[in-house]
């Protein structure tokens, strides 16, 4: 079978290098010797003229004469190390496989990505833009490669990615068109779009006074969908013409050229951070209340629906969708962290009390006040706490919260009395 181009040493089962490492240096796509003879006995085992005599000289002469005569005769035999068109077919599908390993790496990435963006989230200087492709995805075909179409792998990891400068990019070009100063359409749609904004926000394209924007787009790391990438196909009918200068004509042979895609369904997350300082001394009017954000997210939502992102977008590819539920599971781990901030910055007291407060209001919500429930056991655990505190504010804090607890749910005949009696203490005196 093809082999890759690689020291015998380090073996010939790359099943667990990662995808950009079997698309590129470990592909098995080069003829080796074993490869020729195999192709030469199939050949020599035919019923045809052709083949009788590549047996005879095989069988007369060895088998190097026989590879030397099939090359000579057929064409068709691959010289050593020259590209297997037979290994290339079986190669895609080495290529496109996903391991465990593989998903493992890029959803570490991803945690790394969300890790490293909340400081700047929280601060206001940052924002997280959620989507999923409705179409395939494919990027960095122009890269040179033997199977024709190359892919955008990132480095060292070899992951499929969508670099930040072609977000930047795509961004740009839908910032023109909802401004109204790209050539490409004209939109009628609502945006607050300038061309000062775009200046301030993405940088200056003018030769003349180039000067950098307060937007820094990351790459892009899709969430896959699915255990592997999937493998199109485009047909190039025409070759004949338009790569070698032949005449036109309806009898040439149909070339078909496999590329790699990411396949639709999977989750892309745009993280786009926002240099504050610069922006205040460049468009101050842009930082105020999240302006910025709020022009991004007019800039997503137009290239969303109608540019695409990577290549072939022409003809639909790169077409993507806001993810909802990802919106929506983002705006979780916002509250959710914001609820942490919140509690951690408490007392001890403060946070016995606010504990205790959110159980009261979840269970009124519920209608299960019972007096031998759990917030009984819980306001006697505060009664009793609360009357050791120093702090005077937390005492009145307490006291006030027990008040409105027994206003819907009265002590026990056995506690009513030691119970008023202590939140009067704590309310000094007005119970």
């Amino acid at each position: 079978m093809p082999v890759a181009a690689v020291p015998e040493y380090l073996g010939r089962d790359f099943s667990e290098a990662s995808p950009g490492l079997r698309f590129g240096l470990y592909l098995p796509l080069w003829t080796e010797r074993a490869d020729q003879e195999r192709q030469v006995r199939a050949l020599a085992g035919k019923r045809s003229r052709e083949a009788g005599e590549l047996k005879e000289i095989l069988d007369s002469k060895g088998m190097d004469a026989a590879i030397e005569h099939a090359r000579a005769r057929r064409g068709r035999l691959p010289a050593l190390w020259e590209k297997n068109d037979h290994g290339a077919r079986d190669a895609w599908r080495t290529v496109a496989r996903l391991t465990p390993d593989d998903v493992a790496r890029g959803h570490a990435l991803q945690e790394r990505q969300s890790a490293m963006i909340e400081l700047l989230e929280s601060a206001g200087q940052a924002a997280v833009f959620h989507a999923r492709s409705v179409a395939p995805f494919t990027t960095g075909l122009g890269n040179e490669h033997p199977l024709e179409n190359g892919f955008a792998f990132l480095w060292p990891y070899g992951l499929p990615y969508l670099p930040g400068s072609g977000v930047k990019g795509v961004l740009r070009q839908a910032a023109r068109e909802l401004a109204g100063i790209s050539t490409a359409a004209q939109w009628e749609l609502e945006s607050d779009w300038t061309a000062e904004a775009i200046d301030a926000l993405f940088g200056s394209e003018d030769s003349a006074a180039p000067a950098r924007g307060a937007l820094q787009f990351w790459d892009v790391i899709p969430g896959i969908r699915g255990d592997s990438l999937m493998l199109e196909v485009m047909t190039a009918h025409q070759s004949h013409y338009y790569q070698k200068g032949e005449s036109p004509h309806e009898s040439g042979r149909p070339n078909p050229i496999n590329y790699l895609t990411v396949p639709p369904g999977s989750a892309f997350a745009f993280h786009v951070v926002c240099n504050l300082s610069f922006l205040r001394g460049r468009a101050p009017e842009l930082a105020e209340n999240g302006r910025w954000k709020a022009l991004l997210e007019q800039a997503f939502a137009h290239a969303f629906d109608w540019l695409g992102f990577g290549a072939k977008t022409a003809v639909g590819y790169g077409a993507m969708a806001v993810d909802e539920r990802a919106v929506e599971a983002a705006e979780q781990r916002r509250r959710e962290r914001e609820e942490e901030a919140r509690v951690a910055a408490m007392t001890e007291e403060e946070r016995q009390i606010d504990e205790l407060r959110s159980l009261f209001e979840r269970e009124c919500a519920a209608g299960r006040l019972a007096p031998n429930g759990l917030i009984a056991e819980k306001r006697l655990r505060l009664l009793k706490a609360a009357r050791g505190w120093t702090d005077p504010g937390a005492r009145r804090a307490a006291g006030a919260l027990l008040r409105e607890i027994a206003r819907e749910l009265p002590w026990s005949k056995k506690r009513v009395r030691e119970a008023r009696a202590i939140m009067a203490e704590l309310l000094g005196g007005c119970e």
